[in-house]
C-alpha cells in the first residue's frame, strides 16, 4: 500500500505541475500547491479564500470544489495527492530522532484557516502581510525561491527571508516529526478534516477479531489512532487528522481472518 501511495503521489506531482502554458486557475485543487507557480495547472483554493476575502466575496466555485471533493474522498488527497505531503513523507524518511507533537497543537490549523486565510483578509484586503500565502512554505518553494534565482537575489526582502525562515523551519521540523505542517499548520487540512466524518471514501476496517496490538496506530502518519475505531468496527478514515492513506490496513495481523489471538 505504501508503495502505490507513493507512485500515486509522484504522478500527482507531475501532473499538477507540468503545465507548459495552459492553466486553468478557475479551477482549485485542495492540495497545497501555489497557482502562482508557473506550471501549476489548478488554483490554490487557500489563495482563491484569501483573495476573495480580500474583495469581502463569496467564493462559489472553489468553496463547492472543496465541498464535493472532501465529500466524495474526505481527506485522501492530502493522502495522495498533495505534493507538499508528498515531501513531508519523504523528508521523514532520514534517519533521525523522531518526535510526537502534542495532540492540542492540531487545533492551530483551525485558528490559521479562520485567521489568516478568512478574517485578515477580510478586514484589511487581500494584500495584508499577515495572509496565509505570504508564510506559506509551498509558495516559498514553488514561487520565492525560483523568483530569487532568475531574479539574481536582487529582490530579497523582510517579507521573503521570513518566508524562507518559516520553510526551513518546516522542513527541519518534519524530519522529526510525521506530517507536522499537516496536522499543526495546514489550513486545507483543516478545511477538509471536518468532511472526514461525511466522505463516500472509507478505509476498511481490517479486521472483525481486533486483538488491540496498535500496529496500526504506531504506523499511522498523523498518529490519528485507527486501532480505537478498528476494534469498535467503525471505518478508521472517521478522525479529523486522517489522511486516508490506508497503511493502517495491511500491518494488521488479524486481516482477513489471518493470525490469531494468544
Amino acid at each position: 500500500m505504501v508503495t502505490a501511495r507513493r507512485i500515486v503521489q509522484t504522478i500527482s506531482l507531475i501532473l499538477l505541475h507540468s503545465s507548459w502554458g495552459p492553466q486553468l486557475k478557475s479551477l482549485c485543487t485542495p492540495v497545497l500547491s501555489c497557482h502562482s507557480c508557473i506550471l501549476s495547472w489548478f488554483a490554490c483554493p487557500i489563495g482563491v479564500f484569501v483573495h476573495y476575502s480580500g474583495y469581502r466575496l463569496f467564493p462559489f466555485l472553489a468553496v463547492g470544489t472543496v465541498l464535493l471533493l472532501g465529500v466524495v474522498f474526505g481527506r485522501l488527497l492530502c493522502g495522495w495527492a498533495c505534493p507538499f505531503g508528498f515531501l513531508q513523507d519523504l523528508l521523514y524518511k532520514i534517519k533521525s530522532p523522531k518526535v510526537f507533537l502534542p495532540k492540542w497543537t492540531a487545533k492551530t490549523k483551525y485558528v490559521i484557516l479562520v485567521v489568516m486565510v478568512f478574517l485578515l483578509p477580510f478586514m484589511f484586503g487581500e494584500q495584508t502581510a499577515f495572509s496565509f500565502c505570504n508564510f506559506c512554505p509551498a509558495s516559498a518553494i514553488q514561487v520565492t525561491i525560483p523568483n530569487l534565482i532568475t531574479g539574481g537575489f536582487q529582490t530579497v526582502s523582510a517579507a521573503t527571508v521570513v518566508k524562507l525562515g518559516i520553510l526551513v523551519g518546516v522542513l527541519v521540523l518534519v524530519v522529526f516529526s510525521s506530517r507536522a505542517f499537516c496536522k499543526v499548520f495546514c489550513p486545507i487540512g483543516a478545511l477538509l478534516a471536518p468532511l472526514n466524518f461525511l466522505s463516500f471514501w472509507t478505509v476498511k476496517v481490517p479486521t472483525d477479531n481486533c486483538v488491540s496490538c496498535k500496529k496500526c496506530s504506531r504506523v499511522c502518519p498523523t498518529r490519528a489512532e485507527p486501532d480505537s475505531r478498528i476494534v469498535e468496527g467503525t471505518t478508521p478514515n472517521r478522525a479529523l487528522e486522517c489522511i486516508v492513506c490506508h497503511d493502517c490496513q495491511p500491518v494488521c495481523p488479524q486481516k482477513d481472518g489471518e493470525g490469531s489471538e494468544e
